[in-house]
């Protein structure tokens, strides 16, 4: 089972990190598992990960929103609450399986294995133009963007796909991954957010 939570944090990188950990903490509570029990390290491209590690996780956070996904294959097993956050399926994004939004947690119940996350707060005023270069600079699969939504939604893709892997943002591996979009509204704020799985 793969369970996404969602934590209201500061805009600084510090916070932001330290309640991405304790998200994973919680969750690896909620499948009965004592993070304490395990060493946490990371692969010589930077991807964390639990030494021996019976679960997958991911981290992502972008201005006041941090996340976590933890992928393995125990029930969940207790309730936790995260900010009041209203999510939509991204119109554009193919999602071969149902996700389960419930009491704040996202859930892929069918799902356990290798994971990628990540988060980007939406910037809506940004320039066309520019966010149309750094496409064409940055994102190898990606059409120029007709709107900030459509920039904030590929780059989450690709990120999450690059965490997936472990090679990072500028992975061109090809891989049997799925990916599945939501934007995400807290209060007036928009964010996008993506996770690569295999079904």
């Amino acid at each position: 089972m793969v369970a996404v939570a969602f934590a209201s944090c500061e805009n600084q990188y510090a916070v932001q990190h330290a309640a991405g950990i304790r998200l994973r903490n919680t969750l690896l509570h909620c499948f009965g598992l004592d993070p304490a029990a395990y060493i946490f390290s990371k692969t010589n491209e930077g991807k964390p990960y639990a030494v021996d590690d019976p679960f997958h996780f991911s981290i992502s956070h972008s201005g006041e929103l941090c996340c976590c996904a933890v992928s393995v294959e125990l029930p969940f097993s207790s309730e936790i609450r995260g900010p009041s956050l209203k999510m939509e399926l991204h119109p554009c994004a193919s999602n071969p399986i149902a996700w389960e939004w419930t009491n704040d947690i996202l859930f892929l119940p069918e799902v356990s294995g290798n994971i990628g996350v990540d988060i980007e707060k939406v910037d809506s005023g940004a320039d066309l133009a520019r966010l149309s270069k750094i496409t064409k600079r940055y994102l190898h699969t990606a059409d120029a963007p007709a709107s900030a939504d459509d920039f904030y939604h590929s780059w989450t893709r690709q990120e999450a796909l690059g965490k997936f892997t472990g090679e990072g943002f500028f992975t061109k591996t090809a891989t049997d991954a799925s990916l599945s979009s939501f934007r995400l509204h807290l209060e007036k704020q928009i964010y996008f957010f993506s996770v690569a799985y295999i079904p």
